[in-house]
């Protein structure tokens, strides 16, 4: 009798911190501003997007892998998504490129010269400058991704490749939910 008694003020006194071991809800964290003409020569901004999931690739002109291998994991996961090229580059250093032939050369990642096969045109990519939005998310690595959703929230922060078809999925749907 004893012990029930010891067990039920066991009971009564932890009921009170039952909440205070669970995990607590993480904290929403906006895109950060932004504003860029991209290789197609349009204005991408925070109110041109503002309504509409998309996807940011924090990339670099002079990175071919990671970089151009999570492009191409992204289209062959669902072609045609709207994906965001962000430079981690800064504006002024041009890494020797164009907008134009850094769009051009992602393109050629998965041509076969031995067959002459082009593969795919990231036709619904907009590269730009631009390395505000990456540097306040954090980001150092180039092949990154950022999920956003229709209210400007990042739902899936990414560092480096990725290439599961999968995951880029499953996080593109909650994006876009």
């Amino acid at each position: 009798m004893l012990r029930w008694k010891v067990l039920l003020v066991l009971v009564v006194m932890l009921t009170p911190l039952s909440g205070c071991t669970s995990e607590e809800e993480e904290s929403t964290q906006v895109f950060p501003s932004f504003s860029a003409v991209a290789d197609n020569g349009e204005t991408y901004d925070n109110a041109r997007m503002d309504g509409s999931a998309f996807i940011v690739v924090f990339s670099a002109e002079w990175c071919n892998s990671p970089c151009y291998t999570t492009m191409h994991a992204i289209w062959n996961a669902k072609a045609e998504l709207p994906v965001l090229v962000m430079s981690t580059d800064p504006a002024e250093n041009a890494g020797g490129y164009s907008l134009e032939e850094w769009h051009d050369a992602a393109n050629a990642h998965d041509d076969d010269e031995n067959t002459g096969d082009t593969g795919v045109e990231l036709t619904t990519y907009a590269f730009m400058k631009g390395t505000e939005a990456g540097e306040e998310l954090g980001i150092t690595r180039p092949g990154s991704l950022a999920f956003v959703n229709g209210d400007g929230e990042v739902t899936y922060l990414h560092e480096g490749r990725m290439d599961d078809s999968a995951t880029i999925l499953e996080k593109w749907n909650q994006a876009n939910e």
